[in-house]
C-alpha cells in the first residue's frame, strides 16, 4: 500500500504527523461579528432537530423477492421514509447551514458558523448514530450520515474559522469506527461488494480528513482500489457488474456509485495519492457511461431493460470531477448547483480555486 508522501515525509524527518490536506480550498472571510438576528433565526430553527434516538432498524424500500431489488414495496418505502425522516431533515438542515456559510457576508458566516456547533452539540454529546447494533439497511444509513457530516464539517472548515469540539471529534471518529466493523469484513465478499462499500470508504476518508488522521486514509484508499477493479468493460463501454445487475435502476445505481469513488479520488490526490491515475484511470470511462445514462441520450452501454430517469441528486460526483477535468466533461451551463445530494451536504460546485 502507498504511503501519503507528506507523512512519509514526516516520519523521515522525525517530525510530528503531517496534516491531511482537506477536499475544500479555505475561502475564509475577514473576522466579525455573527449577525445577531440570522443567529437567532438559526438558533430557533435548530431547536427542531434534537439528537436522533431511535434505533438503526431501517428495513430496505425495495421489493426483496427479486433479485434485482429495483421495484419500490410501496409499504416499506413508507416504513423506511418514517424511519428516517428526523435523521434526513437534520441532514438536510446542516446542509443549509453550510450553504449559508457561502454567503458574502463575513456576520452571515460567522452566524452560520455558531448556529453549526448549536445543531452539532446534543447529537454529538449524545453520540446519535454511533450505537453498535445495526441492521443491514441502518448500517447504510449510518455511512451516508458520517459522509454528510464530515462532508458539513469540511465546508465549514473552509468557509469560516470553525473548529471542532473535543465531544464532535469523538463523536465523529466512534461513527467512523462503526462504519469500518461493518465494512472491513465485506472486503473478502467481492461477489456481494457494491456501492455500499464504496459510500463506506468514502464516509471513512471524509472522517479521516477532518481527524487528520492518515491510518483511516489509507484503509479507505484500500476501498476505492478494490472499487476500481470492478470496471468492466461490456459493449464499447464499462460498467459495474453488480450495479448493472439492478434491473430498471442500472443507470442510476452506477450514478449513485460513482459519487464516493469521486470524492476519494479526489481528495487522494489533493493528498499525494495518485487515485486518477493508473488503474483509476478508468473512472474517466465510467464517469463518461454515467453521464450518458444520466442524458439518457442513446450513447454508451446500453442496458436491456429501460431506465428510470437519474435524479441530478444522483449526479452530486459531477462538479467535483468538472473542476478538476473542466474539458472532459463539462458541466451543463451556470448549472452545478444543480447537483449536490443530502449525503454531501448539498451541492460541491464552487468549493474550489481555480480549475487545475
Amino acid at each position: 500500500m502507498r504511503l501519503l508522501t507528506g507523512v512519509m515525509l514526516g516520519v523521515l524527518s522525525g517530525c510530528t504527523q503531517a496534516s491531511l490536506v482537506p477536499l475544500f480550498d479555505s475561502q475564509q472571510l475577514s473576522a466579525a461579528k455573527p449577525d445577531a438576528r440570522a443567529l437567532a433565526r438559526c438558533q430557533a430553527e435548530a431547536q427542531g432537530y434534537p439528537s436522533y434516538d431511535g434505533p438503526l432498524r431501517m428495513g430496505s424500500k425495495y421489493d426483496q423477492s427479486k433479485s434485482s431489488k429495483d421495484t419500490l414495496d410501496k409499504a416499506a418505502a413508507r416504513e423506511y421514509q418514517k424511519q428516517v425522516d428526523a435523521i434526513y431533515s437534520y441532514l438536510g438542515f446542516l446542509g443549509q447551514i453550510t450553504e449559508y456559510m457561502r454567503k458574502p457576508s463575513p456576520a452571515i458566516r460567522a452566524a452560520a458558523r455558531d448556529c453549526f456547533n448549536l445543531a452539532l452539540s446534543p447529537w454529538a454529546e449524545q453520540k446519535a448514530l454511533a450505537q453498535s447494533a445495526a441492521s443491514k439497511q441502518g448500517e447504510a444509513v449510518r455511512k451516508w450520515f458520517l459522509s454528510a457530516l464530515a462532508i458539513n464539517m469540511m465546508k465549514a472548515e473552509a468557509l469560516t474559522d470553525w473548529q471542532m469540539t473535543s465531544a464532535q471529534r469523538d463523536w465523529l471518529a466512534l461513527l467512523a469506527d462503526r462504519v469500518q466493523a461493518y465494512a472491513t469484513p465485506r472486503r473478502q465478499r467481492m461477489d456481494l461488494y457494491n456501492n455500499h462499500d464504496y459510500w463506506s470508504s468514502w464516509a471513512v476518508m471524509g472522517a479521516a480528513l477532518v481527524l487528520d488522521d492518515p491510518e483511516r486514509l489509507e484503509w479507505a484508499e484500500q476501498g476505492y482500489w478494490l472499487a476500481i477493479g470492478q470496471i468492466t468493460p461490456r459493449n464499447g463501454g464499462v460498467v459495474l457488474p453488480l450495479e448493472a445487475a439492478r434491473g430498471k435502476r442500472a443507470g442510476e445505481y452506477h450514478a449513485f456509485a460513482l459519487t464516493p469513488l469521486i470524492l476519494m479520488a479526489e481528495a487522494g490526490t489533493r493528498n499525494g495519492l495518485t487515485l486518477y491515475e493508473g488503474d483509476g484511470k478508468q473512472l474517466h470511462a465510467l464517469a463518461e457511461e454515467v453521464v450518458h445514462f444520466w442524458a439518457q441520450d442513446g450513447k454508451g452501454v446500453q442496458f436491456p431493460q429501460k431506465q428510470v430517469a437519474i435524479d441530478d441528486h444522483k449526479m452530486a460526483w459531477w462538479p467535483v470531477y468538472a473542476h478538476r477535468f473542466p474539458d472532459r466533461l463539462p458541466l451543463p451551463a451556470d448549472e452545478g448547483e444543480r447537483f449536490g445530494s443530502r449525503f454531501t451536504g448539498g451541492s460541491l460546485a464552487g468549493l474550489w480555486g481555480e480549475s487545475r
